[in-house]
């Protein structure tokens, strides 16, 4: 299909936006449909050689469409004084772009775009990752809008979610639990995977600007900016015992760019220490440890965080068994700069997975996650417990039918001055169609 818009008029186009310039909307309608254009042709023209004759990519076009409705009775997150409809239906799709070839001397080569197709996307930054590599004899670099190689292990555990309702945390210092030492996302990255030497892989990413497409030089020494992060991930793999072990260690480091505003500026570091084993009684057990600073680089007083995580998954046949508890502590620290205590959080998840047939999956979840606030504000505590229960089935080839439910307790919503215990139901119908 996409080889049909060669014979495409471009002045039809010009003088349809000319008409609408003045509407901002259908610009943002008309950007993201000549972004799509464009790489529709350019991937005809890769396919057939015809962008360079001496280069022959092998191009492939994927992608994903899905709709969803959901239901929610209660929405925890949301002020409990104001009334929300009950249901919505929501639309995802992404359309993926991969081409590789192999040169003459062995080394391979690629090109890899994303782009968000979904009406949200329309108008916003459409393109998700966008990168090319090359991987030869001394390794593989990424080059481009991709997550980073971060090498980490250390979260074995099962829990299977539906995640429509969710807990309501205002204010608290630890918010999110984290699990990873990645602080860039899918930002413009260089990133360089050694090539493993025994059991040791080795990858090292740097970032030079916090922001996904940097076109030109940033300007240097904006308060609350941080730029230059470097990530360094080791990853060790062998047996000990008859046990197959996984050890994992890194390291990432983005400057503060202006630290005259504030003595409390400093740099965001990072350190991270993981691990798995497996290879007994059918179980994998594993648990990390990450230390790191919360507003290091902002006017807000820097605190100091750690997150631990532990958990263990135990498969036999069609059952898929397993938990994990995670922990995270962080100092709240005034505007001048004094420790008032540290706000802790605690989330525990069990989750079961039973194979129906080799299509079919059936999965049970529960997680209970707890906030607690140094100063005893009710509005940024918060206790709920999550009960779910999800049917997946594949029917064939490129369709995915779904089926969740989740049953939401939780003690802290906006509206109320005080905690109280409130109960909410949630469930989704989802279909898919990927190719």
């Amino acid at each position: 299909m996409l080889g049909g818009f060669h014979g495409v008029d471009v002045r039809y186009y010009e003088l349809v936006f000319n008409k609408f310039r003045g509407d901002a909307r259908m610009k943002k309608v008309l950007y993201g449909t000549t972004a799509l254009l464009a790489v529709g042709l350019l991937s005809t023209q890769v396919s057939a050689g015809a962008v360079d004759g001496g280069s022959k990519l092998d191009v492939t076009l994927g992608g994903y469409g899905t709709f969803k409705i959901e239901y929610k009775s209660r929405e925890s997150t949301k002020d409990d004084t104001v009334s929300y409809r009950n249901h919505n239906a929501d639309f995802d799709s992404e359309l993926s772009f991969k081409g590789t070839t192999t040169l003459d001397n062995g080394t391979s080569v690629g090109i890899e775009i994303q782009l968000e197709t979904s009406a949200t996307s329309v108008g916003a930054d459409i393109i998700d990752e966008n990168f090319i590599w090359v991987d030869g004899t001394l390794g593989k670099v990424y080059l481009g809008g991709r997550d980073a190689e971060e090498l980490e292990v250390g979260s074995p555990g099962v829990y299977s979610g539906v995640g429509l309702l969710a807990g309501d945390k205002n204010s608290n210092e630890v918010g999110a639990l984290g699990t990873t030492a990645d602080i860039a996302g899918e930002n413009n990255k260089v990133s360089y995977r050694a090539p493993k030497i025994g059991g040791l892989d080795i990858a090292v990413n740097y970032t030079p600007e916090l922001v996904q497409n940097t076109t030109s030089n940033a300007i240097d020494n904006v308060a609350g900016a941080t730029d230059s992060d470097l990530l360094v991930g080791l990853q060790w793999g062998g047996t000990m015992g008859g046990a197959d072990v996984k050890l994992s260690l890194g390291y990432g480091n983005a400057d503060a760019q202006d630290t005259t505003v504030d003595s409390d500026i400093k740099s965001n570091t990072r350190q991270r220490v993981g691990f798995e084993v497996s290879g007994f009684s059918n179980l994998t057990i594993g648990g990390f440890w990450l230390k790191r600073v919360d507003n290091a680089v902002t006017t807000t007083p820097a605190e100091d965080r750690i997150d631990r995580g532990f958990g263990v998954k135990w498969v036999s046949g069609d059952w898929t068994i397993g938990g994990g508890i995670a922990t995270a502590k962080q100092d709240e620290i005034n505007s001048t700069n004094v420790l008032l205590g540290s706000d802790e959080a605690t989330r525990t998840d069990f989750g079961i997975i039973y194979a129906l047939n080799s299509d079919m999956n059936l999965k049970v979840g529960y997680r209970q996650e707890k906030h607690d606030d140094d100063q005893n504000l009710a509005t940024d505590e918060q206790n709920s417990k999550s009960f779910d229960v999800k049917l997946e089935w594949n029917v064939g080839t490129g369709l995915e039918f779904d089926v969740g439910f989740q049953n939401f307790q939780y003690t802290h919503h906006d509206g109320l001055s005080t905690s109280a215990a409130k109960s909410g139901n949630a469930g989704y119908v989802l279909t898919k169609v990927s190719f």
